[in-house]
């Protein structure tokens, strides 16, 4: 039982470190794969826009675009026949963007995936890296001419691929970029010159009230309108009874009372 536990637990770690190996043999090819470079004053969101463009201008709806923050993935899935056989490729793009003292150091790395197989990927040629970064510095106006396939780029190149990326055209200097540098952006306000209501404390404390509204007695006395209103209901009261005892006096000094009083003693 514990010998069958014991090859269980040292499969289970095994596969862990070779996982964990794996993924840090990926990222060092890819690193090692990459080409680099760095823009002075070059905003991000310039270099990101004009690899967009160059996508787009190169091979319309064939290209999938993922726009992040600091990265922009781009693949192209590719079918291939042959007499016997069917062949998948799908082409990926990253270019990693990272801003930081007033410069854009960018990254592209660029992988060809065979029939699905992620594990074992191929690099594609520095060659595409460069002629992506040509083609990025002529839409931010660094460069006056565009960048051709016609040279050093085979047929099914990943920019310059002959059968699927129809769509060749060839930008102008109208199409060039404009507002490309960080300091042209508008510093953002800070929050400190805005008045914030929940700067200042607020004490909501009972006892700063002068007085609680519940500890108030009621004193009608006090209320000129009511003491008016009283007097007058005693006043109405008053004379109601006077009245009344005039009534009664007049019913007993009538003489047709008294006739009847006396037929009634004889």
């Amino acid at each position: 039982m514990y010998k069958y536990l014991l090859v269980f637990v040292l499969v289970f770690f095994t596969g862990c470190f070779s996982s964990k190996n794996l993924s840090n043999n990926i990222e060092k090819l890819d690193d090692k794969n990459s080409t680099k470079r760095v823009y002075k004053d070059i905003s991000k969101d310039a270099i990101f826009e004009a690899a967009k463009k160059i996508f787009i201008l190169t091979g319309g709806s064939e290209f999938r675009i993922d726009s992040y923050r600091d990265s922009l993935i781009v693949s192209k899935t590719k079918l291939s026949y042959y007499p016997f056989y069917s062949h998948v490729s799908e082409d990926k793009w990253q270019i990693s963007i990272e801003e930081k003292e007033n410069s854009s150091y960018v990254k592209i790395l660029a992988k060809r995936v065979n029939n699905f197989d992620e594990k074992n990927p191929s690099y594609l040629s520095s060659s595409l890296h460069e002629l992506l970064f040509e083609r990025i510095e002529f839409y931010l106006g660094l460069k006056d001419s565009w960048s051709s396939c016609l040279v050093d780029f085979s047929l099914d190149d990943a920019l310059c691929d002959v059968i699927d990326l129809k769509t060749y055209a060839t930008p102008t200097k109208e199409d060039v970029l404009k507002d490309i540098y960080i300091s042209q952006r508008k510093p953002s306000k800070k929050l400190i010159d805005t008045k914030d209501i929940l700067s200042e404390d607020i004490s909501f404390s009972v006892d700063e009230q002068s007085e609680d509204i519940l500890s108030q007695k009621d004193d009608i006395d006090a209320d000129s309108e009511t003491r008016e209103f009283d007097a007058e209901i005693l006043e109405l009261d008053k004379k109601i009874n006077n009245n009344l005892d005039k009534t009664l006096d007049k019913i007993e000094d009538s003489p047709e009372d008294k006739e009847e009083a006396n037929e009634s003693i004889n």
